[in-house]
């Protein structure tokens, strides 16, 4: 192990291993790194929600890694380019750089390695950047955990090529440490103000399909709740218990598995996205009301979306109120096609995404394009681009690829080094 760095006086940051050429393939380089300070916890993974990407695994040793390692991806010609300031990709839940950044239509990297419809990494590459991407230990894990080991990235990205600063693009959940890092939140929460403070180190920072104000998918509609129970989904429930197969279960055990998703919650009803025909129940309405507001119906047992946001330490909301750091400019890219995918009933097809008001299928438009609280310090928000597409198509489609290469370049005055 070689020591690069330290986040506090008795915390090291550790290069533990890293795997190259065909093995980390298409990266050049990735390593595993490990952060020692012992705040770092066992983060508990649900079956579906364990790091399965094969290249993923090869370089975490494991498919359950502690939350004290992180992976940093050197994309190809990371040290040869056209930018003084580097890119850094950060993933959404439920995913990893490799499927997220370099191969976005399939889970897995082809076995012979050729990646027919390659994805951000690859584009912005071509186009000069300096790239490099993170992989979180948990795909759902404590958003304040990877505002750590963003700032530790963000540290072993400054020493390989001397940059002051970044660029950061992040898409969805992957929104969430970098905000907590750049507003410097966790010195305003007991339990993390052990977190390195914002070091102004990012330049630029891009929101991709990001829940600036939050979801509430989970307690908005009760099929979504029995979908997740039905296919044993890695995902989070609303309710507290629910009758499945004839009895009360506990989800208190399986919600665990998400501290991440539950620190995104926000209250839409009370700010003016009311329930659509998805979120009907046949009990007259007792079991939304229940499930989104707190009680008990014949379904479903509930404390409501509000208790859930106060056990989940109310971030979206000290987020907005302390806003991104003023020497920080912000982007945003957001979504407006609804239908995210199609389920096949014989011969019509029905569409599945969020219909409750304007959304990328995964996140109200009024989410993803909020800006007020990036702004609350002074920090500039640039610009706000939408786009036709969905949730998983701001980072596959063209126009969105062109569009992050462009904020990156259009107002870049870095002065060419190659």
């Amino acid at each position: 192990m070689a020591l690069i760095g330290w986040n506090t006086a008795s915390a090291e940051l550790l290069v533990v291993s890293d795997i190259t050429g065909r093995d980390s393939n298409p990266w050049e380089r990735i390593e595993l790194l490990e952060d020692t300070d012992p705040h770092f916890t066992v983060e508990n993974f649900h079956l579906k929600s364990r790091q399965n990407h094969r290249i993923i695994q090869k370089a975490f040793n494991t498919n359950k890694p502690h939350s004290r390692n992180f992976l940093l991806h050197f994309a190809p010609n990371w040290d040869k380019t056209n930018y003084k300031t580097p890119v850094l990709l950060v993933h959404g839940a439920g995913d990893n750089a490799c499927r997220g950044f370099c191969h976005p239509w399939t889970f897995d990297i082809p076995e012979d390695g050729y990646i027919e419809k390659p994805g951000l990494m690859q584009h912005l590459v071509k186009q000069g950047f300096s790239v490099f991407a993170v992989t979180f230990s948990h795909p759902h894990g404590c958003n304040f955990l990877q505002a750590q080991q963003l700032a530790n990235a963000i540290a072993r990205i400054k020493s390989v090529t001397g940059s002051e600063k970044v660029d950061v693009i992040c898409h969805s959940k992957g929104a969430m440490p970098v905000r907590i890092y750049a507003s410097d939140l966790a010195s305003n929460v007991h339990d993390y103000n052990w977190i390195t403070p914002f070091r102004k180190d990012i330049r630029k920072i891009l929101f991709v399909a990001s829940p600036l104000k939050g979801i509430d998918t989970a307690f908005r509609y009760y099929a979504y709740n029995f979908t997740v129970k039905q296919q044993g989904l890695a995902a989070p429930l609303g309710p507290e218990s629910m009758l499945w197969q004839g009895m009360f279960v506990d989800n208190y055990h399986h919600n665990k598995l998400f501290p991440g998703q539950f620190q995104m919650l926000h209250n839409w009803v009370k700010d003016g996205i009311d329930f659509s025909n998805q979120s009907m129940t046949a009990d007259v309405n007792l079991t939304r009301s229940a499930l989104y507001n707190g009680g008990v119906s014949t379904l479903l047992v509930s404390d409501g979306i509000d208790r859930a946001i106060q056990e989940g330490g109310d971030v979206i909301r000290l987020l907005n109120e302390k806003g991104v750091d003023p020497s920080v400019t912000c982007h945003v890219l957001a979504g407006t096609k609804q239908a995210i995918d199609k389920i096949k009933f014989f011969w019509f097809e029905v569409p599945v995404g969020e219909f409750a008001d304007k959304s990328d299928g995964v996140l109200f438009l009024k989410s993803a394009t909020y800006t007020k609280g990036l702004q609350a310090r002074g920090a500039r928000v640039a610009s706000v681009k939408v786009l036709d597409t969905h949730h998983v198509g701001l980072t596959i489609v063209p126009a969105a690829l062109n569009h992050i290469a462009e904020v990156l370049s259009e107002r870049n005055t870095d002065k060419k080094i190659r």
